[in-house]
């Protein structure tokens, strides 16, 4: 049922849209536009008004035609509500059709939403300037006045008025050009599908393209600003080696007659699905030939498979609103990894998934103050919140859990019999529950809606007789005592993935308590969760730990139960389940480890250990103890980058790297220093895997003179994946009055808006900069207000970034006074979380600070020895 609120932020269903032709006119001197539009409406019921939607828009003629005749329309604006309510001097009969005609205009803005521009520079340093829309979620009643929700499909025929000089692409092809008034240009593309308000889409500006074709006779273009069409080759290239497999894998053709693939250099978010016309920040589709990084050739090819995938899930199929929002975002992130594991099956991207995506999802997850994946939201506010990586993580998880459960084929026969029947239309969760179990055979809805409409996730504690018991998991040991002490009814059905030697069973838990089923003759289950598939976190007993410590050290356990037994091992410690400081003590153990993943969970969970012990007693053993735990495995890795080094090889060399580094390591920072000023004498000497490690190592000890010439290095750097490892170096410097020089240079005219948010909030991960970054985020409130209150991932990122570091209540009381008296309604949930994650911090702290700094000064810590891994 919807919430009171979402009922009062949606329109009436007694008008629905069928049509648009809409002409906008951008101009880009005076960055202001016109436009005209004419809607054709189907009434349903008896009306004498018209509710649409509008923001920000004024309406200079709004006219009503039925048959042959039409009449002027009253107008009144409802901005709380962003509505506009057009009434006539007759009544409008149901199953009548009407068209309705508005001539409008608004200001171009620049807080990237809605239609807004987009500076640039030439190759030889001239300014320029592009206009182009985003309108996900509610921002195309910015642009132009509309339904403005994704239940109003209806088809779009957009012309653009524009320079003559310029290129204009949206959606569909050009059908036509032919000049028009004051020396300008009508394009007018083709009619599209149909499909919602936040999918449509114009771009204005001096573009150039590199492209292809699909057998298909798909035209795929990747286009960007004046001089870099050839960093778009890799992206073309995957465009146009997924575009086909996605057809195949969903049993739809892509129906759109072209593919564009855009660069925007101002972007709030990583990309966007437009149907037919993907947009992107430059780092998420451009690789600058020969000065790009393993880990941003990952992230090309994830995000532009992410877009891609939404053409189909989103696009063709979208959520009725947005409680739904998981259907288009957690498909795509689940989506998004198996395109490219297709691609570039070397790279193991599966892996890689549990190690950034999942493990993001269980830890925001395991908060009291989550929220479940299927949640009413009303207004626009509400509506941004949501896009966080429960939407996305925990989406893509679940989804990934659920195939590997009902099996790969049954579960696309299942995805491509949802595709087709809801095809131009709109559907809900439940719609896809009742298709997957009609291909499976299964009450599919039975075992899912619990994991959608309940946040959270359990934990399995498992006995030594075969019996295993579920409790709700939460991060914070008060929160998971009580749910121990204390249920609240909450029962998953869990999908368990039972492995006994070679033998993988997936097996339901339906109840709160149950006996495994038996194992195979003469063996016994060794994994209630093999290679972390589920979504939930295990709690073996000491017998099964310490053996699955002696099969790390053997390097008999797979990769991924390595990362699942250090991810759930520290959980389980820090909610109090088990002593933290087992963690630590385990930690030797994986001394020998060479793989990426299992790495990059450990540095996680040491940088959340060290934000934890920061400037208490003790600290100073902290990273001696991560340089002893990293050495050997960077001894192995080695400073050369070869060109036969694997994808994870590569990415594991930097994350080690960055580890040393930052925690101190004598000859790894004598080392960086000679590269950096080599890198000065010669911008091309450093390879781009070492880069963002090397910088920020030498930041971290840098004065002022360093951090000027990191300034002066970031002004100049001419591609934005260069920059972005500047302002990260930037933010890994350790003196005050450097770091205040950061966050001052991060809101000025030098930096993108949508790149000062990483800045701030990276100063604020810097255990040395938290105060700064707090303190300037204060002083500097009404300007980051105004800048990124619709909310979004933006403004969550900004709100702990710069507050969730903190580890003591008085710090807690302190962040929560700030906030009720300088409310963000598009944070509110952040808010919370950043509140809920100090007390953890403060609680642990008090309950387990003494015994892991005991822990840390044991003389057996840094003596125990592992062996190879597999």
């Amino acid at each position: 049922m919807p919430s009171s609120e979402q009922t009062l932020y949606q329109l009436p269903r007694d008008v629905r849209p069928v049509h648009y032709d809409l002409l906008l006119a951008p101009d880009l001197d005076r960055m202001t536009f016109s436009g005209t539009v004419s809607i054709e409406v189907e009434v349903y019921r008896d009306t004498l008004e018209f509710v649409l939607n509008a923001k920000d828009l004024r309406i200079h003629e709004a006219r009503a035609f039925v048959g042959g005749a039409d009449s002027p329309l009253e107008v009144r604006s409802d901005p709380e509500y962003e509505r506009l309510i057009l009434r006539g001097d007759r009544l409008f009969g149901a199953e009548s059709r009407v068209v309705l005609y508005l001539s409008f205009s608004g200001e171009i803005g620049n807080l990237l939403a809605g239609l807004y521009k987009s500076q640039f520079f030439y190759p030889d340093g001239t300014d320029g300037v592009l206009v182009t829309t985003q309108f996900e979620a509610t921002d195309a009643r910015r642009a132009f006045p509309c339904w403005d929700e994704p239940s109003f499909k209806a088809t779009f025929r957009m012309t653009a008025r524009i320079d003559p000089r310029h290129v204009a692409l949206s959606n569909m092809p050009a059908e036509r050009e032919f000049s028009g008034p004051d020396g300008l240009k009508d394009v007018v593309f083709a009619v599209t599908p149909r499909m919602s308000t936040y999918l449509l889409h114009l771009t204005v500006g001096p573009l150039e393209k590199v492209g292809g074709q699909t057998e298909n006779g798909v035209a795929v273009s990747v286009w960007t600003t004046p001089g870099h069409a050839g960093e778009g080759m890799f992206a073309r290239d995957v465009a146009l080696r997924l575009l086909p497999w996605f057809d195949d894998y969903f049993g739809i053709p892509y129906p759109l007659p072209k593919m564009d693939l855009v660069a925007i250099p101002d972007f709030a978010a990583g990309a966007m699905e437009n149907w037919g016309i993907l947009t992107y920040r430059e780092t998420a589709l451009l690789l600058p030939p020969g000065a790009s990084s393993a880990r941003t050739m990952q992230r090309v090819a994830i995000v532009v498979a992410h877009e891609m995938a939404h053409q189909w899930f989103g696009d063709l199929v979208t959520m009725s609103w947005w409680d739904d929002l998981w259907l288009n975002e957690g498909f795509a992130s689940w989506m998004e990894v198996k395109a490219v594991d297709h691609l570039f099956p070397e790279w193991n991207m599966w892996d890689i998934f549990l190690a950034e995506d999942m493990a993001e999802g269980l830890e925001l997850d395991g908060l009291a103050r989550s929220h479940p994946i299927e949640v009413p939201v009303g207004n626009p506010h509400e509506i941004n919140e949501i896009f966080d990586a429960i939407s996305y993580v925990k989406g893509g998880s679940l989804i990934r859990m659920l195939e590997q459960f009902v099996g790969e084929e049954t579960f696309r026969k299942g995805i491509g019999a949802y595709l087709k029947k809801f095809a131009y239309q709109n559907a809900s969760t439940r719609d896809l529950w009742s298709v997957l179990g009609q291909a499976s055979g299964q009450d599919i809805r039975s075992i899912m809606e619990s994991w959608t409409r309940n946040m959270g996730y359990p934990v399995l504690i498992s006995g030594e007789t075969g019996q295993i018991e579920q409790k709700p998991f939460f991060n914070h040991p008060v929160e998971m005592e009580r749910s121990r002490t204390s249920p609240d009814g909450r029962i998953w059905p869990v999908m368990l993935f039972l492995s006994s030697g070679k033998d993988r069973r997936p097996w339901l838990l339906k109840e709160e308590k149950a006996a495994l089923p038996p194992p195979p003759p003469g063996q016994q289950w060794d994994n209630l969760n093999d290679r972390h598939t589920g979504f939930f976190r295990v709690l073996e007993d000491e017998r099964v730990r310490k053996r699955r410590r002696e099969g790390i050290k053997a390097g008999t356990v797979p990769v991924a139960d390595r990362l699942g037994f250090s991810n759930d091992l520290f959980s389980l410690g820090r909610a109090g389940l088990l002593p933290l400081s087992e963690y630590l003590e385990t930690l030797p153990v994986y001394r020998q480890e060479d793989q990426y993943i299992v790495w990059a969970d450990i540095a996680a969970h040491l940088g959340w250990l060290q934000g934890l012990l920061a400037f208490t007693d003790g600290w100073e053993r902290f990273d001696p103890f991560v340089v002893f735990l990293m050495q050997e495995a960077f001894r192995k890795a080695g400073w050369e980058v070869s060109p036969g080094d694997s994808h994870q090889k590569r990415l594991l060399r930097s994350l080690l790297l960055s580890g040393l580094g930052m925690h101190g390591d004598s000859d790894t920072r004598q080392r960086c220093q000679e590269l950096f000023q080599e890198r000065v004498r010669r911008p091309d000497s450093l390879h781009p895997d070492l880069r963002l490690a090397v910088y920020r190592t030498v930041a971290s000890s840098g004065d002022p003179d360093l951090h000027r010439t990191f300034c002066d290095l970031a002004r100049t750097a001419d591609s934005q994946e260069e920059k972005n490892r500047l302002y990260s170096a930037l933010a890994a410097f350790r003196r005050p009055d450097c770091l205040r020089s950061t966050l001052e240079f991060a809101i000025s005219p030098a930096v993108r808006i949508q790149d000062t948010v990483s800045i701030v909030s990276q100063v604020g991960g810097n255990v040395w900069g938290e105060e700064e970054a707090w303190t300037f985020f204060r002083e500097n409130f009404d300007l980051f207000r105004k800048r990124y209150e619709a909310g979004g991932f933006a403004l969550q990122r900004l709100v702990k970034g710069v507050s969730e570091g903190f580890r003591s209540m008085e710090r807690k009381e302190e962040v929560a006074r700030f906030f009720a008296s300088h409310p963000l309604d598009g944070a509110k949930r952040a808010i919370e979380q950043v509140q809920e994650t100090i007390d953890l911090r403060a609680h642990v702290l008090a309950r387990q600070g003494e015994s892991l700094r005991k822990a840390l000064s044991s003389p057996d810590l840094m003596k125990t020895e592992g062996s190879s891994s597999v």
